[in-house]
């Protein structure tokens, strides 16, 4: 079943503890408590799985998790600001295909090393938009983007999403801006998730990176969801978010640097424990 889905030399124990947590960050995430967590799913699924595996494999996950957050939402929605970044994600999300398509093409064990350079730095970067969050939040709340800001942040938001989906803080940012309040600002976030997460899969599928063995691979995963989610609800009132977005910020930025600078530190920590033993 695992045929694919795991680095050679990761042990199958290490492999299903970084799926899980990942999956699980993904589902605490989605929940509404530190929503900027769930970029540190990605860099962890690709420290033990093949970059290709790894995004396909979190289409389908993140797609049930809009449709729960839809079905909690269905009214709490502006349709301004969602198609303001929909329409021209279209085109990112198209160019973000074209990219998989090409890695397909040349073979994944050419270019993998590059999209996890890609998602390194993509890491970084929102490690570093974590740390001002805060800041970036007063500032944009001062100034309202027009269009010409959401064309290129949907075309940025389908493109980022394609490849890593890591358009969490540029959707955030943008809605954010509108002033809608926290009921619709979390509503009109998760329609626009759910419209480039559903029209990300058919160019998933035609690419070759979505198939019946990552659905099946999937529904091990897919419990993991519900738990996370009440995780998120358990910790909403228990821990504090601005401390759980600095320890996510401190492990998105340590798997980032992993990442870009291709240090392999899973094996490397694996190989010092087994010479101890």
């Amino acid at each position: 079943m695992l045929t694919g889905f795991i680095e050679p030399n990761v042990p199958l124990a290490v492999f299903w503890i970084f799926v899980a947590l990942a999956i699980l960050i993904q589902g605490i995430s989605k929940s509404g408590f530190a929503g900027g967590a769930g970029i540190l799913s990605l860099p962890l699924m690709m420290m033990v799985m093949p970059v290709n595996k790894v995004a396909a494999t979190m289409l389908p996950l993140l797609i049930l998790c809009d449709m729960n957050a839809i079905y909690h939402h269905w009214d709490n929605k502006v349709w301004k600001p969602i198609l303001e970044l929909y329409i021209p994600s279209l085109l990112g999300i198209l160019l973000g295909a074209v990219v998989w398509w090409w890695v397909g093409r040349e073979g994944v064990d050419h270019y993998g090393l590059w999209i996890k350079r890609a998602v390194g730095v993509i890491a970084i970067v929102f490690a570093l938009y974590i740390v001002a969050a805060e800041v970036s939040m007063q500032w944009i709340a001062r100034h309202t983007p027009g269009r010409a800001v959401g064309a290129a942040a949907g075309v940025a938001a389908g493109f980022t999403s394609t490849i890593a989906h890591a358009a969490g803080p540029i959707v955030g940012l943008y809605i954010f801006a509108q002033g809608l309040g926290k009921t619709l600002f979390v509503g009109t976030i998760a329609w626009t998730f759910t419209l480039i997460n559903l029209s990300k899969a058919p160019f998933y599928v035609a690419v070759g990176l979505l198939d019946f063995s990552v659905l099946r691979f999937d529904i091990f995963l897919i419990p993991l969801i519900p738990i996370g989610s009440y995780l998120g609800k358990w910790m909403y009132t228990r821990i504090s978010e601005s401390l759980f977005n600095r320890i996510v910020m401190v492990l998105t930025l340590i798997t980032g640097i992993d990442l870009l600078f291709n240090i392999r530190s899973v094996q490397m920590i694996l190989e010092c424990l087994m010479k101890q033993v």
